[in-house]
């Protein structure tokens, strides 16, 4: 069982849960978003883990009855404690003990999945976590005030990776949907704005850890 939902607020970009409900593999995608997510075992067991952006995707080994749950961060926002360029692409256990997790040295409740953007708002408040305003301006296009090399390691210390990879990124995850869609992996790579389908094809197999070919037929086997 798989479900995701977009957050409502500035600082959440989504919110998912899930369920194995059948043991497997499981392929996880590179994303330029910083991720908080909850495991809690079939026997019980709770822990939690911070994700850093990264640009390679990563598999899973589901084990039946095992629950997930978590949240992906708002570009814009950064964990205090944590640095983004020291954290890249790295998956960071944080200590839990008596229903809570530890996030740099504040101690914080385990948010539950419908509590989870509520939850968000609360680190917020306690800074834990601070949005940067500048970033997010950036993001929507407004880069004044600062020099283009001045907003480019900014936005690398902010964000975990550079603007041209978050655009890959976002073409990349663009020539996914359209694959899905129906379209070919030339009519992808052209509408997704790559050069050519051999540069989709290693940015899929990089980031998502398959080839076009591989998601149109995954695609028309359901």
């Amino acid at each position: 069982m798989w479900e995701q939902r977009d957050g409502g607020s500035a600082s959440v970009r989504t919110l998912w849960r899930a369920r194995v409900e059948q043991p497997e593999t499981y392929a996880v995608a590179g994303s330029e978003y910083w991720g908080i997510s909850f495991v809690r075992t079939a026997d019980g067991l709770l822990s939690a883990e911070m994700n850093g952006p990264t640009f390679r995707s990563a598999t899973v080994d589901g084990v039946l009855g095992d629950e997930y749950w978590g949240v992906e961060l708002a570009p814009h926002v950064m964990i205090v404690a944590a640095g983004k360029d020291t954290f890249r692409g790295a998956t960071v256990a944080l200590p839990v003990a008596d229903g809570r997790v530890r996030i740099g040295e504040r101690w914080h409740r385990v948010p539950n999945f419908e509590g989870l953007e509520r939850w968000v708002s609360e680190l917020v408040d306690a800074g834990t976590l601070r949005i940067d305003g500048g970033i997010r301006a950036a993001l929507a296009g407004d880069r004044t005030g600062a020099t283009d090399r001045t907003w480019q390691r900014r936005f690398r210390r902010v964000v975990g990776l550079t603007s041209s990879q978050v655009r890959q990124l976002a073409r990349a995850q663009h020539a996914y949907v359209l694959l899905q869609s129906g379209l070919s992996p030339a009519e992808a790579a052209v509408n997704a704005g790559f050069s050519d389908q051999a540069h989709l094809t290693r940015s899929l197999r990089m980031i998502r850890g398959q080839t076009p070919a591989a998601i149109v037929a995954a695609h028309l086997s359901r």
